[in-house]
């Protein structure tokens, strides 16, 4: 499946201060876009509103099919003490809650609760279009492509300032709808086959992914 980000008359502004204004982007399938700008211009707050982290103040934001997920990889990552990276994974693509809502759905529906029917089949459904099924799989595929050589079942809290980047790009790419990567780079990863930013859209099929970009000018 793939997908497109719409955006109509966004803006944005922080106190006082207006960051951008009447701002129209269309973004397909396979685009890669660089946005370029000076410190505090307002590109870290365009992308998380853009990934559905901050709430659009004005104007519209719209997906097509509205059921695409949007993938935001940030500059530095939340390492959660005994977490590994596929619990990571798992969190991060909204996996685990979706497993948790589906589990608790289930007895629901096995206690015979009212509606618990209805429940059920929208928390399976969320699980399904995640890709609860077969996240391990992807994951490990990807990893793989990427050249992100490190166990799933390593700590994350155990990678170098350098490695730690590295899950979320898997993260954004096996999603199991289109994932819509929005980025915040550019820095430098230590993966082996793996150097910066400027290759990163081998990891996700050009029919499936986007990609938005940051630099300062």
């Amino acid at each position: 499946m793939s997908a497109t980000l719409i955006v109509k008359d966004l803006a944005a502004g922080h106190g006082d201060r207006l960051l951008f204004s009447d701002l129209d982007l269309v973004v397909a399938p396979g685009d890669v876009i660089g946005l370029v700008g000076v410190n505090g211009a307002g590109k870290s707050t365009l992308l998380r509103t853009l990934a559905g982290l901050t709430p659009v103040e004005l104007g519209s934001l719209s997906l097509n099919p509205p059921t695409a997920t949007v993938g935001h990889l940030p500059q530095e990552q939340e390492r959660r003490p005994g977490e590994t990276v596929r619990d990571f994974l798992a969190r991060r693509t909204g996996v685990a809650d979706a497993q948790a809502a589906l589990d608790a759905a289930t007895e629901a529906l096995t206690a015979g609760e009212a509606g618990a029917d209805d429940a059920y089949a929208e928390a399976l459904e969320r699980w399904l279009t995640l890709g609860g099924a077969d996240l391990d799989e992807r994951a490990e595929q990807v990893a793989a492509e990427l050249g992100l050589t490190v166990d799933l079942d390593h700590p994350m809290t155990g990678l170098s300032g350098g490695q730690a980047p590295g899950p979320d790009l898997p993260r954004c790419c096996s999603a199991g709808t289109t994932s819509s990567c929005s980025t915040s780079p550019p820095t430098t990863w230590t993966w082996p086959g793996w150097t910066g930013w400027s290759g990163s859209s081998r990891g996700c099929a050009p029919a499936r992914c986007w990609s938005v970009t940051t630099g300062s000018s």
